[in-house]
Order: C-alpha cells, then sequence, then structure tokens
C-alpha cells in the first residue's frame, strides 16, 4: 500500500458504500477500490491501540491523526462498545527496531525472560536467560478470516461486522495473553507472603504486605541505574475479585485510621492499580511493577490486512491479517507478587 493518503481515500459513513468498495474491487479487479478496504479493515483491526495512544504507525499511511476518521466512517456502529485489555502497556517500553533488523540488545541483563510465537491452544514457551547482554526478537503473529460472496453480495453487514469483530477480538486476547504471560512468570520467582499477624487485622496485614513488596522490589533495584527507585512509581496488577481489598489499603489515611479510633500503617509508595480479569493474573497475588528499563517490547509490523484473496471452490473471500512485534522482560527483579491471605 506504498503512497496511500487518507485524504485521498475516505471512505463515506455509509457502510453500504464500503460494499460497493469491495464489490467493486473484486467484480472490476479495481485496485483503488481494494485499497480502500485495506485501509479500513487495518484501522478496525487497530482500535484498541488507537483508543489507548491516540496514535499509530502503519506502512503506507501518511498521517496517524487521519486514523480515528477512518474507523469511525466505516465501522461507526461497532467499534465504540469495544473494550479491550491493555494493561501490558503501561510497564513495557517500546523500543524501535533497526532497519531491516527482526532483533534488539539489550545489554547488563540477568534472569531474563522472553516470549516465542505459539500455535492455537498451545502453551506459552518461556525461557530464561542469563548474561551481560541479551537479544530480543519479534516475531510473526498471523490469522485470517473468510467473508462468503453471499454477505459481500447482498450486504449482510451485521454478519461481517460480527465476523470482523470476532477475529479482532481473539488477535488482541492473544497478544495480551502473551505480555500477560511474561509477567506473571517474572513475578513467579519474587513472592512476599502476607505480612503481619492476625491481630493486625485484614486491611492492615494488606497494606504491611504491599509495603513489604514495595520496599523489596524498590530495594532490590536500587543499584540497577534505574533511578530513585525508593520514589517510583509502581503497578499493581489484580484480578477484580480483589479490589475492594486493594483499593481499601492503597487508599487508607492515617486521618481515616484515627477516626475510627484505630492506629496503623498506610501505604507509603505511588502504586498505579490496574485491574485485569487476565487468567495470568490470579486472585489473591497481584502483582507489583517496576515499569520500563528493562521491561521492553518492540513491533516490527502493525496488525495488517492482506487479500481478500478468492477461494475458487466455494466463492469465500480470505482476508488475513498479519502483526510482527516481541517482548522481554531482561530483570525479573523488577516484578514482585504480594501474596494477600
Amino acid at each position: 500500500m506504498p503512497g496511500i493518503s487518507i485524504k485521498k481515500n475516505i471512505i463515506c459513513k455509509d457502510d453500504l458504500k464500503f460494499f460497493d468498495l469491495l464489490v467493486n474491487g473484486i467484480d472490476n479487479r479495481n485496485a483503488l477500490s481494494l485499497e480502500k478496504v485495506t485501509v479500513a479493515l487495518q484501522m478496525f483491526m487497530s482500535e484498541p491501540v488507537i483508543k489507548l495512544r491516540k496514535r499509530i504507525q502503519a506502512i503506507g499511511i501518511s498521517t496517524s491523526t487521519d486514523f480515528p476518521l477512518i474507523t469511525r466512517d466505516s465501522f461507526n456502529v461497532t467499534v465504540q462498545s469495544q473494550n479491550f485489555d491493555m494493561g501490558y502497556e503501561k510497564v513495557f517500553k517500546d523500543v524501535p527496531l533497526g532497519e531491516k533488523q527482526d532483533a534488539w540488545e539489550i545489554y547488563d541483563a540477568a534472569n531474563s525472560l522472553t516470549f516465542m510465537r505459539i500455535e492455537e491452544g498451545q502453551r506459552l514457551d518461556v525461557a530464561g536467560y542469563t548474561g551481560s547482554k541479551v537479544t530480543a526478537y519479534v516475531d510473526y503473529y498471523g490469522g485470517a478470516m473468510g467473508w462468503t460472496d453471499k454477505m459481500i453480495r447482498f450486504r449482510k453487514v451485521a454478519a461481517m461486522l460480527d465476523l470482523a469483530e470476532t477475529f479482532r477480538n481473539r488477535f488482541w486476547v492473544t497478544k495480551a495473553n502473551n505480555f500477560y504471560a511474561l509477567i506473571a512468570a517474572a513475578a513467579a520467582l519474587n513472592i512476599t507472603a502476607w505480612a503481619g499477624v492476625a491481630a493486625n487485622g485484614q486491611l492492615q496485614r494488606d497494606v504491611q504486605t504491599i509495603n513489604l513488596a514495595a520496599f523489596t522490589l524498590t530495594n532490590r533495584c536500587r543499584n540497577k541505574g534505574y533511578g530513585d527507585t525508593a520514589n517510583a512509581r509502581l503497578v499493581m496488577y489484580y484480578n477484580p475479585r480483589d479490589k475492594s481489598r486493594l483499593l481499601a489499603a492503597l487508599s487508607v489515611t492515617t486521618a481515616m485510621l484515627a477516626n475510627a479510633g484505630q492506629t496503623g500503617d498506610t501505604v507509603n509508595y505511588t502504586i498505579e492499580p490496574v485491574p485485569t480479569f487476565n487468567a495470568f493474573i490470579t486472585a489473591g497475588s497481584p502483582v507489583l511493577v517496576l515499569p520500563g528499563n528493562k521491561l521492553q517490547k518492540a513491533e516490527g509490523m502493525a496488525p495488517t490486512p492482506y487479500g481478500p484473496e478468492l477461494d475458487i471452490l466455494s466463492l469465500n473471500r480470505v482476508q488475513s491479517v498479519w502483526a510482527i512485534y516481541g517482548g522481554i522482560i531482561a530483570d525479573t527483579d523488577q516484578l514482585e507478587t504480594a501474596t494477600l491471605g
């Protein structure tokens, strides 16, 4: 798609216009019409990133500020209701890849974890490394969906959008699983047990546990060149089942304790709580993370559609989407699991 300008290829808000372009491209082999369809599909696939960052890079698109316009105009009925778990983005630092490079290097790395490409249904393969340098790789992630000729020719809007939504959801769930599995595997190496004694009560024990986990993590990283870890912002991933307990612990103040006729500790670290239903973040085991530094990710190619190609035996049109990305935790000391009793 090199040279395509969004300003020259705006798809009308009328959903039927999308189908007219698709049919025109298929029946008349009109390359320009198919290019417009491809741009719209790419924006549809990239919607989660657009919402999160308000920016994204894609091949052949002139300006990122035009992306929401294309998505909204083409799929205005569905995209606004989507909700994607992108919380893992808060702790991984984006690193650029060199030209024509599928890897990047991290120096002074130890106790490193990375993930490899997985097939559908397989378990994530997590490997450990030690040494002064680690090389992290990006890999290919792809999938395909099929639209029947009947869907396209007779404007089955709801059916096509349903398939597209399902396909997109699976893509982003898979990506989230890759990164959350990486976080969970690294955090499992450093565990803070539930602190205090029964007489302290649950709230105070939770506060003491969070403080101890945060201290253990930041103290362990104090001489690694990560800045002033004593005052660093931490991110806490937790299962929503623990929401009331953790938010109570994070928000309690000395004044609140005094008003209740109690004394005790308060959380004395800057912590951003991030709830997630991802299966790799389990209830009762919130994960504290020192963001950035040796937690890194890279993107070789944003989700990019190819096709639609004709299956001559069924008249179905197959649309494939490929993305290239990778992630690594080159220092597992940046993560800590806090155990709630």
